[in-house]
């Protein structure tokens, strides 16, 4: 059953998103084109850089479109049918949860791929000093080896997929609320209060967690050592030594999951639909 609701909320979606990943995708196409053909190593770079620049400034519309879906189906007119549908609310904040979650991560990766791809290409296209410069920053972020490249890439792609569930986690909490008396009389204002404030108490308590957690992983040119305190491996391994916690990826996990009980209660229970 589950599986059929976040088939229809991702099928429903797509006609929001739909214009935002066709503009991606023409604008994508026309600059890599662009830099096929030109001699001109600058507008080779300049078309990488676009690319770039269309995804950042996507990443921030698909955040507001996400977030204008969830407040339009559950507290605007939608909402109506949507709350009176035969399943539990809490499935249905999962469902779009989880939806909310696979748009944004989608552009927010596609955004990251685009950047790597225009360093590359400005190391090709610009020279020997930009291309060791380029060669430096992908074996600062991947390491050397097969082993550190993939361990590296798989922690970058969890660890970015947890913070993008907590980011919408937090922003359907400050929608709900807004939602909500006396939060309710903020309008807009009380959403991102709520927003930001959730997001840091996030943040804050997630430090506090990775200090008195230090277990992770300690990645050094081209070997990887799990570790039960990353600061004093990486402080043993010298200066090329790379840390990753563990902890505050789980606790921010543990964190998002939480926060859909008040979510599913508020919505329940308290909200005021349009």
């Amino acid at each position: 059953m589950f599986g059929k609701l976040l088939k229809n909320d991702l099928k429903a979606q797509w006609y929001s998103v739909a214009p935002i990943f066709l503009c991606i995708f023409v604008i994508a196409a026309v600059s890599e084109i662009f830099v096929l053909v030109s001699k001109n190593n600058v507008v080779s770079a300049l078309g990488g850089l676009l690319v770039s620049l269309v995804l950042l400034f996507a990443c921030f519309v698909i955040i507001i479109a996400v977030a204008m879906m969830f407040s339009k189906t559950v507290f605007g007119r939608a909402g109506y049918l949507t709350l009176t549908l035969p399943v539990k609310t809490r499935s249905l904040i999962w469902s779009k949860t989880l939806s909310g979650l696979i748009w944004t991560y989608t552009v927010y990766i596609l955004f990251f791929a685009s950047l790597f791809l225009c360093i590359h290409q400005v190391g090709e296209n610009m020279g020997a000093d930009f291309q060791d410069m380029a060669d430096q920053i992908f074996t600062l972020l991947l390491g050397k080896s097969i082993s550190t490249m993939i361990s590296m890439l798989t922690y970058y792609l969890i660890w970015f997929a947890i913070i993008m569930f907590i980011i919408i986690q937090c922003l359907y909490l400050g929608i709900t609320c807004s939602h909500v008396s006396p939060v309710s009389k903020l309008g807009v204002l009380g959403a991102v209060i709520v927003f930001f404030g959730a997001f840091a108490l996030t943040v804050g308590l997630t430090g506090i967690v990775t200090e008195v957690l230090p277990f992770g992983m300690v990645i050094c040119e081209e070997t990887v050592t799990l570790t039960s305190n990353v600061v004093r491996t990486q402080t043993e391994l010298g200066d090329y030594a790379y840390g990753f916690n563990f902890a505050g990826p789980l606790v921010m996990v543990i964190i998002s999951v939480v926060l859909n009980f008040p979510i599913t209660h508020l919505i329940r229970n308290k909200v005021n639909i349009k």
